[in-house]
């Protein structure tokens, strides 16, 4: 069993469902004073039905699974975390690094060519 450490900056959903019970106890109380003032219902009678809905967020919380949970002090996983290929020994080959295919099985991009000196595009300095 992990140990569980509530974290306000996880997004699974048992921490997300964190900040329900405020919400739950207040609508529950405000429906338990409007039965009291329009029915014969009075609040001595019908409290307990709060301590009902704690419990039953309390339920759903611990229902709810942890998957992707990382305790407080621990670093989430990078949004781009995924399987890369492995990278290429130092002395292979640029061109093994380049006719390499990709991991989603398109084609590989490589950069384009340095212009050519006759086209202009390369502007040399001389110095003298």
């Amino acid at each position: 069993m992990r140990y569980y450490q509530p974290n306000p900056a996880c997004g699974c959903g048992r921490c997300s469902t964190r900040g329900l019970m405020g919400p739950a106890v207040l609508v529950t109380l405000g429906v338990l004073f409007l039965l009291e003032n329009t029915s014969n219902y009075p609040f001595e009678r019908t409290w307990p039905i709060l301590l009902i809905v704690i419990g039953a967020v309390k339920v759903v919380r611990y229902v709810i699974p942890d998957s992707g949970h990382y305790n407080p002090g621990q670093y989430p996983p990078p949004p781009y975390a995924g399987p890369y290929p492995p990278p290429f020994p130092a002395g292979a080959p640029v061109e093994a690094a380049q006719n390499a295919a990709s991991p989603s099985g398109g084609p590989v991009v490589t950069p384009a060519a340095a212009p050519d000196e006759g086209s202009g595009d390369v502007h040399e300095v001389r110095n003298g």
